[in-house]
């Protein structure tokens, strides 16, 4: 499975990335292509079933692993630096893509778990957010593909219409920019929306948002572990009292998702040198086309993919689109207007 399926699926999403940035158009990272070309492959052959152990190891051991060393690109600096107003601004986007997601999941009878990816996915960092959040809420291989999809068939919409809107209401970079940080969910659509419809000026504020942003992941990503974990425990009968559930829930949160929490917090207080955070996870696209925790992940999302059918997305796929259309709206517009009210 992983000589067979995995890896070349793998090279062929570095080659195609490689493009990309050669060709200065890098919307799609190679962590996505290569979730699309598993899923095409799932779906146009059948697999053997002698393959799936190479793709259940990939899934379980590259994701534990490219997950900790990922953590090497957060830290809580951004946030104890940034202002009241970014802070503000954050916390609107957050609170707004978890709630509208979680409440309209409810109302389109649609799973939990997906409906809080999604959220996740909406509100932080779209699809690193949604592959470190998946394993440590007990998400199944096909929850995560399909927020996959749905997170960056509206991250893209984003990248062509924000343009638009900001010339439309002649908005100012620093307010365009900050705008895109907060709500457009990937970094290479970021980074393209930004520049075209604000320049220099409104890259810098939508990078700077962007970073204080990705700094809320660890507190959903132990919020919703605990709460699904107590909701399991309490869905199955769990004896005792509440917070005898939520000390189990504790006991059972993942070792590797805690690993994740460490390495932010050392990186946040002792600043990971670059000549080790560079090549584990940090390396820009122009000093090295990928790092370590890039091709971890990508293995991983690989080894998710390739395991997922069209019959089990068609079950979740429209309501989750739609579900992702209505929580990056809200969001978007939400977040438009407490930009333009604090930066105007």
């Amino acid at each position: 499975g992983l000589l067979l399926v995995v890896m070349p699926i793998a090279l062929l999403s570095e080659v195609i990335w490689l493009i990309e940035i050669h060709l200065h158009a890098t919307f799609f990272v190679d962590i996505f292509i290569a979730g699309v070309l598993a899923l095409i492959t799932a779906n146009m052959f059948t697999l053997p079933e002698w393959v799936q152990g190479g793709l259940t190891f990939s899934t379980r051991w590259f994701l534990r692993l490219g997950i900790i060393c990922y953590a090497l690109k957060f830290s809580y600096q951004p946030l104890l630096q940034s202002g009241l107003q970014n802070l503000v601004i954050v916390t609107s986007t957050v609170a707004t893509a978890l709630g509208v997601s979680v409440l309209g999941g409810k109302l389109l009878k649609l799973n939990p778990r997906i409906a809080a990816l999604i959220g996740v996915g909406t509100g932080i960092c779209g699809i690193s957010a949604t592959i470190v959040t998946s394993p440590a809420i007990g998400a199944r291989d096909e929850d995560t593909a399909v927020t996959l999809g749905t997170i960056l068939c509206w991250g893209t919409t984003g990248l062509l219409l924000y343009p638009l809107v900001s010339g439309l209401f002649h908005l100012s970079p620093v307010v365009y920019g900050a705008w895109t940080g907060a709500t457009i969910h990937d970094l290479p659509q970021l980074i393209a929306a930004a520049q075209q419809g604000g320049g220099s000026a409104a890259l810098k504020a939508a990078l700077f948002v962007k970073l204080v942003r990705v700094a809320f992941i660890v507190v959903l990503v132990f919020f919703l572990s605990v709460f699904f974990g107590v909701k399991e425990r309490l869905r199955d009968g769990a004896q005792g009292k509440r917070g005898n559930v939520v000390i189990a829930a504790l006991k059972a949160f993942p070792l590797f998702v805690f690993g994740f929490f460490l390495v932010v917090f050392i990186n946040t207080i002792a600043n990971v040198p670059g000549w080790l955070a560079g090549p584990l996870a940090t390396w820009p696209v122009t000093t090295f086309p990928t790092t370590v925790s890039s091709v971890l992940l990508m293995l991983a999302i690989i080894g998710i993919c390739a395991r997922v059918n069209r019959s089990a997305i068609k079950i979740a796929g429209v309501k989750a689109l739609l579900l992702g259309l209505i929580s990056w709206v809200t969001q978007s517009i939400v977040v438009l207007v407490v930009a333009i009210l604090l930066l105007h």
